[in-house]
């Protein structure tokens, strides 16, 4: 019998959350704005990254699977609008396998824990970001000031994260539910 029968797996996941394809619209949305009026609004180097904010949130509520599943045209859309030759994208994704990740380990309803993922989010996707770049042949001259502009952005990312969730939590009252059935 073949590993990929349905039998096999140990859990199935049932979610009840943000359909796929509007928050798709609004994060390539939100693409287009980091990479041409946001930057306008630098603070420090470092620019927020509502990408981020996007996958993050949207892979809390929604499991690793759908967030990677976020994080892969996401961080294209990042790629085709920056030039960069598929840093975002690796980045982006992995951002959204782990942020899905911890949903399982965390209770994703409140403001502050959501806003300080997508903060340490900002920081591992400019880890991935760079390393990648730096497989591609950039050179490392600059390592410093891209850190400082990354923690800045983790900074403002996480801050800007905190604003919108409380004054989403205030306005929009729908919750997203997991239920896992068969998991040990």
């Amino acid at each position: 019998m073949s590993s990929f029968y349905r039998s096999k797996y140990r859990s199935i996941e049932i979610s009840v959350g943000p359909a796929y394809w509007p928050v798709l619209g609004w994060t390539a949305l939100l693409a287009f704005a980091q990479t041409v009026v946001v930057p306008l609004f630098a603070f420090r180097g470092a620019v927020p990254s509502l990408v981020t904010i996007a996958v993050v949130l949207y892979a809390s509520r929604a499991g690793a699977r759908r967030g990677a599943l976020l994080g892969l045209p996401a961080g294209l859309l990042e790629d085709v609008f920056a030039g960069t030759g598929g840093g975002w994208t690796l980045a982006t994704t992995v951002v959204g396998l782990l942020a899905g990740g911890f949903s399982r380990r965390m209770f994703a309803d409140g403001a502050f824990v959501p806003a300080v993922l997508c903060g340490l989010a900002v920081l591992v996707r400019d880890l991935i970001f760079w390393a990648t770049m730096r497989l591609e042949g950039f050179p490392p001259g600059f390592a410093v000031a891209h850190l400082h502009a990354s923690l800045w952005r983790a900074l403002l990312t996480a801050l800007i994260a905190f604003v919108w969730l409380v004054v989403r939590g205030r306005l929009v009252s729908d919750k997203t539910t997991i239920q896992r059935y068969g998991y040990d």
